[in-house]
């Protein structure tokens, strides 16, 4: 096989002699050259076929198709091994150009030489290079730029300068391939797909979004890929700042995931924020519905977790995205670790900043600290969380731009892990490790403590806990991502739960979930509308099931109106109820005044943002044995529930006087009518005290069994009993207790038992 290519290669060699490379109907035979070399494996019969061209040239040294041969040869060598190969190839491609420099072909091989040479090794060469525009990136952008000027109809050549210039880290030939791909689109390559998605590409990061655009719909009408074309419509539409056009643009390609190209665009995406498990699954999908769906519900959950339209977190995501490569991309893809740095991203576009920006978005501060000779380039990050604060740490070594994480401030260092081992040796602080740690006083106690020149006791100790810190900051900041409710101030709402049943559930059976709130008028900004005093507040409720899908959502606004301001230590309550199939849910709840932080991120005016997770809803359509769960709560609280006649009482605060009267509610279904069914009540404090049912037993009409229960036996009223009790709280001291019910089935023995705290207060 090898002798029948090799044939092949010498034939078109040979009939390469008679054809004008410059013309475009003529490259046939330079492109069956160039198959041919890609099926040959046998260095030995390339090197003799080199051998045998170079003897051609010396008698030839003028013929540019020889030394475009040769070039094609050496580079082909190159690929099965030996990187010298393609400075050979390089050399023979810049020959050819200079003896026909109105040939596209020569420069054309010359751009392929240069970039599969490559970037130096060394980093700081590197950056040096492409500072200078000595890289090969600018190098394989001027040849290029040479071959689309000789011929701009020559779409190889257009299309691998625009990558070029798109992967150029420093200082990118954008203006090269602009002038490129708009030449093409004024030629036959304008039918050429590969054409009009690089145009489009290079328009959008040029600044040209609205010709970008232009060129994404031509690429779809000629045929391009749809979900390609479609995505970086979206793309585009984020950079315009148009959510809604770009969300929806997004959703459309999903649905035209059909293409390899489709599917890896879609998936290099939405990896930034993703888990491996979740890009095994995205990659089992078996056709483009399912891959639509499955992101639906990937931006959704992550949407949730913070009571966000997902339309608003995938605008986000793409605002990180524009941000990140614009500001954190790495010059050199040849990442060099140490022993300090123990995180190792799967990705070589950006540095770690720009792997922990895209899934946190913005820090709340960053500090840094320029001591030249004792500490490499540094950069510290600190996001304020309510379960916990993450730091973030960023360390460039040996002069180069690369951002990498480390545990341990230490770690900026100029000696490294060494220096990091000194420091715990000591007992006191040097005064630029002091400065250092100084630097980053308002992050954590831990910095103050390190930062204090004179203070040397538990050195050892505090330089443990700040790499700990480091080190659990690392754990859960490159395998979460977020994008926080930012408030001025919090409102310090009160919220509770409880789920009964709902027979407007008739083909999925299950419950309704009532979420009842209680916020503090001291905490809101009241407005004025001539006599009365307004209290407007907005509510976004995204029910999650199992999966974190939003099941359910609630987007509202309510305006609390009162004749005159309310006074200090008052409450605005209500509630807010939706219908659930039987299930496990969990919600989020955002309650902001309007005008605060919305969709933007900056966050402006007080809100809070209040979760709530492992909310059973079992089916309660009186069909099977099951109990709601408790309402317990107050007449005199100002908030009734009416549900088909039946008035419940509320309590927000879960708070009851000493003396007062706790009203009870829960719901009995699935026990035949005129049944009676068995009831034991205890309520005892939280903290294991006894039970308080010997003050008033005899409101249930019932028997102490034992020193902690009450219980009695009531008749069912059908599939669905209502069940309405006084609990009288006039001996029972301060504290926090738990009331349970249990409830047993009298045909089958089956009990279940429901809770819910409550505090006892002085008045």
């Amino acid at each position: 096989m090898q002798r029948l290519v090799l044939a092949v290669v010498l034939w078109s060699c040979a009939t390469l002699g008679f054809a004008r490379a410059q013309e475009p109907r003529d490259r046939g035979a330079l492109e069956q050259l160039r198959d041919s070399l890609g099926r040959v494996t046998d260095t030995v019969a390339l090197r003799q076929l080199e051998v045998a061209t170079i003897q051609v040239a010396k008698r030839d040294r003028d013929n540019p198709l020889i030394h475009l041969r040769l070039g094609f040869i050496a580079y082909r060598l190159g690929e099965l091994g030996g990187k010298g190969h393609f400075d050979d190839a390089a050399g023979e491609f810049e020959w050819a150009g200079e003896l026909r420099p109105g040939w596209p072909y020569p420069w054309y091989g010359d751009g392929l030489a240069e970039l599969a040479l490559g970037e130096h090794a060394v980093i700081g060469l590197e950056n040096m290079r492409q500072i200078l525009g000595l890289d090969y990136l600018s190098k394989a952008a001027r040849v290029l730029s040479k071959a689309t000027d000789a011929d701009p109809s020559f779409s190889p050549a257009t299309v691998l300068l625009a990558r070029t210039a798109l992967a150029q880290r420093i200082q990118p030939r954008i203006d090269l391939a602009l002038r490129a791909v708009r030449a093409a689109a004024h030629t036959g390559a304008a039918t050429n797909p590969a054409i009009q998605l690089a145009r489009g590409r290079v328009e959008r990061l040029a600044g040209y979004p609205d010709s970008a655009l232009e060129a994404f719909d031509r690429l779809l009408a000629v045929g391009g890929d749809s979900g390609v074309a479609l995505l970086e419509r979206a793309r585009t539409y984020y950079y315009l700042h148009q959510p809604d056009a770009a969300y929806h643009a997004y959703f459309t390609g999903a649905a035209h995931t059909d293409s390899a190209d489709a599917r890896d665009l879609y998936r290099s995406d939405f990896s930034w924020v993703a888990s491996d498990s979740e890009r095994q699954a995205f990659d089992a999908l078996p056709d483009a519905s399912a891959r639509s769906a499955w992101l639906l519900r990937f931006w959704e959950q992550r949407a949730a977790a913070d009571a966000r339209d997902p339309s608003e977190r995938l605008a986000e995501h793409y605002r990180r995205w524009f941000y990140v490569m614009h500001n954190f991309r790495l010059v050199s893809r040849h990442r060099h670790y140490d022993i300090t740095e123990r995180y190792r991203a799967d990705q070589d576009q950006v540095d770690d900043r720009g792997v922990i920006y895209m899934r946190h978005g913005e820090p709340d501060s960053r500090a840094t600290y320029v001591q030249s000779d004792s500490v490499e380039p540094n950069e510290s990050w600190l996001y304020r969380r309510p379960d916990g604060d993450l730091i973030f740490h960023f360390v460039a070594r040996k002069g180069g731009q690369d951002y990498k994480l480390v545990e341990s401030l230490a770690d900026a260092l100029t000696s490294g892990f060494n220096g990091a081992l000194a420091l715990q040796r000591r007992s006191g602080m040097g005064p630029i490790a002091s400065g250092l740690f100084a630097s980053r006083s308002t992050f954590n106690p831990v910095y103050t403590r390190l930062g204090d020149v004179l203070g040397s006791a538990n050195v050892r100790g505090s330089l443990a806990e700040e790499r700990d810190l480091g080190k659990s900051s690392i754990a859960i900041g490159t395998t979460t991502d977020s994008y926080r409710r930012n408030f001025d101030a919090p409102l310090e709402t009160v919220a509770s739960q409880f789920v009964v049943g709902d027979t407007g559930l008739k083909q999925h059976p299950g419950g309704a979930l009532h979420v009842v709130f209680a916020i503090p008028v001291d905490r809101l900004l009241p407005t004025t509308d001539s006599a009365r005093t307004l209290y407007p507040i907005s509510f976004r409720l995204y029910v999650t099931d199992s999966s974190g899908a939003i099941a359910r959502r609630i987007d509202t606004t309510r305006v609390f109106v009162s004749r005159h301001p309310l006074p200090s230590g008052a409450y605005l309550s209500g509630q807010l109820t939706t219908r659930l199939p039987a299930g496990m849910y969990g919600y989020h709840l955002l309650i902001e005044q309007p005008g605060g932080e919305g969709g933007g991120g900056g966050g402006s005016g007080p809100g809070d943002l209040i979760t709530r997770d492992s909310i059973r809803v079992g089916v309660l359509d009186g069909t099977r044995f099951a109990v709601s769960d408790l309402v317990v709560g107050r007449a005199d609280a100002g908030l009734v529930w009416t549900d088909r006649g039946d008035t419940v009482f509320l309590n927000p605060l879960e708070q009851f006087p000493e003396g007062s009267a706790a009203e009870l509610y829960y719901e009995v279904y699935g026990v035949p009518a005129g049944a009676a069914y068995h009831t034991a009540v205890r309520l005892e404090r939280r903290q294991g005290g006894g039970s308080v049912f010997g003050f008033f037993g005899r409101l249930f009409g019932g028997k102490k069994e034992g020193p902690v229960t009450l219980s009695f036996d009531a008749a069912s009223d059908g599939p669905i009993t209502h069940v309405h009790r006084q609990i009288a709280l006039r001996d029972v001291p301060r504290g926090r207790y738990v009331l349970s019910v249990r409830i047993t089935h009298p045909a089958s023995g089956m009990t279940v038992t429901q809770e819910q705290a409550l505090d006892v207060v002085g008045r």
